[in-house]
């Protein structure tokens, strides 16, 4: 095993368990194909870096990174569909008036970076988890940088203030990638058929918003943003809410849509302000709850 690979873990961990590691990996490794060898090589370098940026499974930022990850996911695929819901109208509409063909290039690659982003961020919360993230994540990029072009023919001072909004559905999308490999979602759904049902069903959520509500009459309720949101939140499970035990928790879960929300425009400042409030509201009476469950005695 190369020398430097070892040292990028902490001198501790490499004194109590670089041998163990070296052989490990010489056993995954020994007539492996080249493909394999990188696979192993990426292992190891993530591990290092996860327990350099204490990060790992066994400290409180893994943990806290794993009960995010659902809740980035879901933010990810809720902000994809609203996207993607809101172009399907709109070349509905241009359909039925006649101008659908004036649709451009960049409409068309950005809408298909969209559907690349909901599809990877439902496949990961189905159980598929490594290859869904990183579908999202370049989905959310690609849709980011289509946005560039017309972006950067803006005056200087408005492009400054759209960085947030090109960056911010990135970093959300990212987010997943710091939970620990031991501390993924269980897999929610079985078998590759059940995991193309689920994307199928998600962008028939898609295309039934839009068609429901292609004039946007709905924008005065967010429902456009409000049911994608509410499927993703379902299939995330049960699960994903129980993990939520600890303020910074419950903060963490709550900050992609809080974001998210924001630099979509759905929200402004005052209305920030007030779902903060109703968020250290929320987490005053989970730490109530838990300190009078912890004085509880039990009498057995």
């Amino acid at each position: 095993m190369n020398s430097v690979l070892l040292r990028l873990y902490p001198a501790g961990f490499r004194r109590a368990f670089g041998d163990e590691i070296a052989e490990s990996y010489r056993e995954a490794t020994e007539g492996a194909g080249r493909r394999a060898r990188l696979r192993e090589t990426a292992d190891i370098v993530a591990h290092a870096l996860r327990l350099r940026l204490g990060v790992g499974s066994a400290h409180p930022g893994g943990r806290l990174f794993a009960t995010v990850a659902p809740f980035a996911l879901a933010a990810t695929a809720a902000y994809a569909a609203f996207n993607l819901s809101a172009s399907v109208a709109d070349w509905y509409v241009m359909r039925m008036v006649g101008t659908a063909d004036r649709m451009s290039p960049l409409i068309t690659l950005m809408n298909g970076c969209y559907l690349l982003t909901l599809i990877g961020a439902v496949v990961a919360l189905a159980g598929r988890y490594l290859p869904g993230v990183l579908c999202a994540a370049a989905g959310a990029a690609g849709s980011s940088t289509t946005f560039l072009y017309p972006v950067w023919r803006m005056p200087l001072e408005l492009r400054w203030e759209l960085v947030g909004f090109l960056i911010a559905p990135v970093l959300v999308a990212l987010l997943p990638l710091a939970c620990p490999p031991d501390l993924r979602p269980a897999h929610r759904v079985r078998g590759p058929a059940g995991v193309v049902a689920v994307a199928v069903w998600a962008v028939l959520v898609v295309a039934a918003v839009a068609v429901i509500d292609p004039l946007g009459i709905g924008l005065l309720l967010p429902w456009r943003f409000g049911v994608p949101l509410a499927a993703a939140l379902f299939l995330t499970g049960r699960r994903a809410f129980a993990q939520i035990r600890t303020t910074a928790q419950l903060v963490g879960a709550a900050a992609p849509f809080i974001v998210t929300l924001y630099f979509s425009g759905w929200v402004q400042s005052q209305e920030i302000l007030a779902a903060l409030g109703a968020l250290a509201v929320t987490a005053v009476a989970l730490r109530l709850r838990r300190g009078s469950g912890s004085d509880t005695v039990n009498p057995a």
